[in-house]
This record gives structure tokens, C-alpha cells and sequence, in this order.
């Protein structure tokens, strides 16, 4: 587990980012219900927050795919 402190303009799914490699919501939810509370905070996380980054879940369901839709033939 790695714990991260903020600096300024941070926000968790570019946190996310360096750390995962991923800003799925899935990745961004799973670290939120890992930090209670943070929820709390705007988009743009306050100076000096200390946010747990446990290691990555080993099972995550890669989004759905839609067909590809032309619009015009």
C-alpha cells in the first residue's frame, strides 16, 4: 500500500492515472471506498489530503464495447 499526499490542483483520477495506469471508474471508485470520506471534496482535491493507494485489485471487468454506428454510408 502506498499512501499519496496532494499537492496542488491533484485530483483522484489523475492520481489514479500515475498510479494504475487506468482512470476507469471502476479504478476510481474502488480507491474512493477505499478512502472514506473523500467523496467530500470537489474535483479538485485540497492541499495535503492523505489518500491510501492499496495495490491494484487483481480482477477488474474491462468496460463494455459498443458496435461501431455510421452515420452516413
Amino acid at each position: 500500500m502506498t499512501t499519496y499526499i496532494t499537492k496542488m490542483f491533484d485530483r483522484l483520477d489523475r492520481i489514479c492515472y500515475d498510479r494504475y495506469g487506468s482512470t476507469s471508474s471502476q479504478i476510481v471508485e474502488w480507491v474512493m471506498d477505499q478512502n472514506p470520506g473523500i467523496e467530500m471534496y470537489a474535483i479538485v482535491l485540497p492541499l495535503g489530503i492523505t489518500i491510501n493507494l492499496p495495490d491494484a485489485p487483481r480482477k477488474l471487468t474491462p468496460p463494455p464495447v459498443l458496435k461501431q454506428i455510421f452515420l452516413w454510408k
